[in-house]
């Protein structure tokens, strides 16, 4: 029944719109926007390619009241997101939290996000299926490449990368949303950005869609513990905050802070006291002065587990970049890091606890061709270290060329 309510949601966000126009003062704006990338590589002699792309469909009006109501689709290509959103990392999460979208389970193109949304004087509300407001107002180490990253990315061909610090538990399951007004406070608070959200279910995963089959955690009878998770009542808060510093001579050194809570109730109802409720914390910093910006992030979890002697999941990452613009025959650089520590049941609740950690370097340079065309070139090392029980310690040298268009 998820499948059909979600599909529901996608047809009530198209008759939200076709209702609204009835009542519209301007007629209906469609917008359409998307990205997409192409990775073509090599990690430790094994050639490799990936391609991902998004694109949005929003349809907007405005009533006489100045309300604007509007519905947008999302449809996204990603071979690499797995059917469910981690908990912590790719391998390390145990159990999973919200759909990535709408498709059958082997496909690698889906329906991401379909909501409904109104903006007025009181602020925006969203109902629908889209990603919390802890991943909207996400602050991580800033980047250059639209795919190949250390932490958050789209593309991974040495399958090692472990590193996540956004606070995307719910995934796009259903929700609602709501953030005041931009700037209502005013005054020094008058850069900071706040919003709620509520997931009523995130849907049980099942069918080992929780994790890669070759990830840490197996029950005595070689099936997946995460196979039976379950959570409700996801509640998402965070706050995003932007002040620009004057510095003389029209310089100005741009702040911008992050910061979100994420909490799930468990309801697997399983036999062995494995899960708990979920609780995440994230934060991050930017500081951008002319060409140059640098930040980082860091995000905490116990990751749904009873393991009260274990920190469950800790991540962080750290970058700079220089660019000499957005504009046709400008270049970009960049140096980031990211590393993750991970704690996690081993073959059974009472054997002793196993580990995944993870550190992942990467350099690169871009180069953009023309209007929202941009090619670049990173290196990545990654270095994964865990029991000689489930594999032993992985590293991976990966060079890539990536080529992305937005329009």
């Amino acid at each position: 029944m998820t499948g059909l309510r979600t599909i529901l949601s996608g047809i009530s966000a198209a008759a939200f719109m076709a209702g609204a126009t009835a009542f519209a003062a301007d007629p209906v704006e469609i917008e359409i926007e998307g990205e997409a990338s192409v990775v073509a590589g090599v990690a430790d002699g094994d050639a490799g390619a990936d391609g991902n792309a998004e694109v949005t469909v929003k349809g907007s009006t405005f009533l006489d009241s100045g309300l604007e109501l509007g519905a947008v689709l999302q449809a996204r290509l990603d071979a690499d997101q797995p059917s469910q959103m981690f908990a912590g990392g790719r391998y390390s999460g145990l159990q999973i939290g919200g759909a990535r979208g709408i498709a059958p389970l082997d496909s690698d193109a889906y329906l991401q996000s379909a909501y409904a949304y109104a903006r007025g004087a009181f602020g925006q509300v969203i109902i629908g299926r889209d990603h919390g407001i802890a991943r909207t107002l996400a602050v991580t180490s800033p980047t250059i490449f639209r795919s190949v990253n250390v932490n958050d990315w789209h593309t991974d061909l040495s399958g090692l990368n472990d590193v996540h610090t956004v606070n995307d538990f719910s995934g796009y399951s259903n929700k609602f949303t709501y953030m005041p007004p931009a700037n209502f406070l005013g005054g020094a608070f008058g850069g900071l950005q706040l919003g709620v959200s509520y997931s009523p279910k995130l849907r049980n995963c099942g069918d080992r869609l929780c994790a890669p089959e070759d990830g840490l955690i197996l029950a005595p009878n070689g099936a997946l513990l995460n196979e039976a998770s379950t959570w409700e009542d996801a509640i998402e808060a965070a706050l995003y905050y932007q002040k620009p510093i004057n510095l003389g001579g029209g310089d100005r050194l741009f702040v911008g802070v992050g910061a979100s809570y994420v909490t799930a109730d468990e309801a697997s109802r399983i036999a062995l006291p494995v899960y708990e409720d979920y609780e995440a914390y994230s934060v991050g910093l930017n500081l951008a002065y002319r060409g140059v910006t640098i930040g980082g992030s860091l995000k905490t979890t116990n990751a749904g587990l009873n393991t009260p002697d274990e920190d469950g999941y800790l991540a962080f990452d750290a970058g700079i970049t220089f660019k000499t613009g957005d504009d046709e025959g400008d270049w970009g650089f960049m140096l980031g890091y990211g590393q993750s520590e991970a704690n996690a049941f081993g073959p059974n609740p009472f054997d002793p606890t196993l580990f995944r950690d993870t550190q992942t370097a990467q350099a690169g340079v871009t180069y953009v061709i023309g209007r929202g065309i941009t090619i670049g070139a990173a290196a990545q090392y990654v270095e994964s270290a865990k029991p000689l029980a489930v594999g032993g310690p992985e590293e991976a040298t990966t060079v890539v060329i990536e080529s992305s268009i937005k329009f």
